[in-house]
């Protein structure tokens, strides 16, 4: 939800009713595009930053000690001033707080408005004097027919012929020009017309905003978020709320790639060796062809010319003529020599792909189960437990920086369906705890041959329904690799045949003994 002009009214209603009157001890610029003003009991914060806002706020944020020069000028002219009142144009992103200062030049009280235009990438700070000029802005704007630098007279970016809900009385939504709606983001619209006018300008009557989740992305809205579940909350806390969640989203997300591009990086090397190993144990195919070679050239040894490059006989196992590839500068017995060593490099070759095939297959699945673990990850406290295995294993060096990082233990995911508590791992540490954790008789449950969670259906004594066991296995395919595929296969079986091989890498176990069932994932979590 951008911060439209309906959120405005309300963040400054609250931020009125917590300044007004009140003395500006403060100004700061966090950033650059960004002005803090302290108060005696809070603080305001203008952001340029797109989506541009206003927020107030209880705690002060980390600023710079040494202030940029616009806040260097507001402290000039603004600082010990009183604000003597907060005000909105319509219901647009354009307001001002009106200040009353003492000026030590003149000796004479002044009065200013600290207008804030949020206009995305145009959006702006201008300090306007009681003669309606520029003093300063924190943009300085050189066009031609708005110019905004010191002592031009400032002009609004605002478009009075606008509709303005609240000034206007509109009993029929139908006869809206929605184009020409004042303050109204495209989702404010979609929430308008499905409420009505009338609630809509009830609800901007409320202190508060609606704070409700979308897709698993939280956000805000001024008038009811229909269709959708929500908390009423202050302005300034859901704001909050929203940026907090919004930055825990973005962490979440470059943890993500990181952790994956690492592993992808491991998964590729490990295929590049497969393939290397697939290509030696496909040359045990010439095998027996190269030996009956040898027997054949050690046996007619004496019948090769020197200089000759082909060399015909006869199998006397088949009858069938064997034409014999051979270096016309070598001896016939450096020739037979060549050909047995070629043979026993290709035995050699074959026998060392047969043992690495198996490690390489149990890493592969090991590592895309591990990947898998990160895809499906939902909390940064997820991922820096597979941080830690990453650790554990190799994958990721540990210095002075990763072992101050707190560790941390999150818990299973955890289902219910007809009285039967279900339980999914989030990574490898938890899928090793869940199922050593469970009962001889609980019923652990795994997609057929693709990365995915460990799921354990709770028995509690109890004999477990077919139908439980399709809910779990829907469960089970949710939460993998195979989450939006079609007939995904997942195995089930008693968590007694469950077993991990010793040295195993975390979340690889054994099972035996199992039945398998066909399922659809669920497209939204349950």
């Amino acid at each position: 939800m951008p911060f439209d002009g309906l959120v405005l009214h309300k963040v400054l209603k609250e931020i009125k009713n917590n300044i007004l009157g009140d003395r500006i001890k403060n100004i700061y610029q966090p950033i650059k595009s960004q002005v803090l003003i302290q108060f005696s009991q809070s603080f305001v914060l203008l952001s340029l930053i797109s989506p541009s806002y206003v927020i107030l706020l209880s705690q002060k944020p980390n600023v710079p000690i040494q202030p940029a020069n616009f806040a260097q000028f507001l402290r000039k002219k603004t600082r010990n001033g009183r604000v003597v009142d907060v005000e909105q144009l319509g219901l647009d992103r354009i307001g001002y707080f009106e200040i009353e200062s003492y000026d030590q030049e003149t000796s004479a009280m002044r009065e200013y408005k600290l207008f804030f235009e949020l206009m995305g990438r145009n959006s702006n700070l201008i300090l306007v004097n009681e003669d309606n000029k520029v003093e300063e802005s924190l943009k300085r704007v050189y066009e031609e027919f708005r110019p905004i630098i010191p002592g031009v007279k400032y002009l609004p970016y605002y478009d009075d012929s606008q509709t303005n809900i609240l000034e206007e009385n509109i009993e029929n939504i139908e006869n809206i020009d929605y184009d020409r709606l004042m303050g109204f983001s495209k989702k404010s619209i979609a929430f308008l017309q499905e409420i009505g006018i009338q609630r809509a300008v009830q609800d901007l009557k409320k202190p508060y905003l609606f704070y409700f989740n979308e897709a698993n992305t939280y956000d805000f809205s001024a008038i009811t978020p229909n269709n959708f579940k929500y908390e009423e909350l202050k302005p300034s806390e859901a704001l909050l709320k929203v940026f907090q969640e919004r930055a825990n989203q973005s962490r979440l997300l470059e943890i993500k790639r990181d952790l994956g591009k690492r592993v992808k990086s491991e998964i590729d090397r490990l295929e590049k060796a497969k393939e290397q190993i697939l290509q030696d144990l496909n040359e045990e195919k010439s095998l027996t062809d190269l030996e009956k070679k040898g027997e054949l050239l050690q046996t007619y040894l004496y019948k090769i010319k020197k200089g000759e490059r082909y060399f015909t006989v006869t199998d006397w196992n088949t009858g069938e003529e064997v034409t014999i590839e051979i270096e016309p500068l070598l001896s016939p017995t450096q020739n037979l020599e060549k050909l047995y060593k070629n043979i026993k490099r290709t035995k050699s070759r074959v026998e060392h792909a047969k043992k690495r095939i198996k490690k390489v297959n149990n890493e592969l699945e090991y590592y895309n189960q591990l990947f898998e673990t990160i895809s499906s990850a939902e909390e940064i406290e997820t991922l820096i437990e597979i941080k830690e295995e990453m650790k554990n294993i190799g994958l990721i060096s540990e210095n002075k920086k990763s072992k101050r990082e707190r560790k941390v233990k999150t818990t299973f995911r955890k289902f219910n369906y007809k009285g039967f508590e279900i339980l999914v791992g989030k990574n490898n540490k938890q899928n090793d705890e869940l199922t050593r954790s469970a009962t001889q008789a609980d019923i652990w449950l795994h997609t057929h041959e693709i990365p995915g969670s460990h799921t354990i259906i709770k028995s509690s004594g109890k004999e477990i329904p077919e139908e439980v066991i399709d809910y779990a296995a829907r469960i089970a395919a949710t939460f993998s690799k195979a989450k939006m595929s079609s007939n995904v296969a997942v195995d089930y079986t008693q968590r007694k045949n469950v077993w991990k091989p010793k040295g195993a890498k975390p979340g690889m176990w054994l099972y035996k003994n199992y039945e398998t069932i066909i399922v659809e994932p669920f497209r939204e979590i349950p």
